[in-house]
């Protein structure tokens, strides 16, 4: 078995025991999974590291932290995004959207940070189009249908 192989494993087995929404007391499971991936991406990229992230399980992470609607997981979410292009294709921006559009624009217009602003840049790219409930309706199909 490859390495991603594994990584297809570990994706479905993450997804197995977590599901697409998870409980409150497993969101910090998935945060230190989605940052750890993200480090690992983040190094292999750099030349730093050998175990490249695992850019399925990163989506995953994304669509359960999307789900919870934490506003703050936006910054996660996007510093994800960022680690490669594998990582920037598999994770839509519409995952940095999970507690609303209007809300996270909020938020991040008071975080007032260079990565604030790239959000903001991205968020004006998608917003117009992006409905929440279309999108929840897209990610439930595409999970059920085995499609990671």
């Amino acid at each position: 078995m490859d390495i991603y192989d594994q990584y297809e494993r570990d994706a479905d087995q993450h997804l197995a025991a977590y599901g697409l929404r998870v409980a409150a007391g497993q969101v910090p499971i998935v945060r230190d999974v989605l940052m750890r991936e993200t480090q690992r991406e983040a190094e292999t990229y750099a030349g730093t590291g050998t175990v490249p992230g695992n850019t399925q399980l990163m989506r995953i992470c994304a669509v359960q932290l999307w789900h919870v609607g934490a506003v703050e997981d936006a910054l996660v979410v996007h510093r994800a995004r960022g680690t490669s292009m594998d990582a920037t294709g598999a994770i839509d921006a519409e995952l940095m959207l999970g507690a609303g559009v209007a809300k996270t624009k909020d938020y991040l217009a008071t975080v007032c940070t260079e990565e604030a602003r790239e959000i903001l840049e991205v968020i004006a790219w998608v917003e117009e189009s992006y409905d929440p409930g279309r999108y929840a309706a897209f990610l439930d199909r595409y999970y059920r249908a085995g499609s990671h």
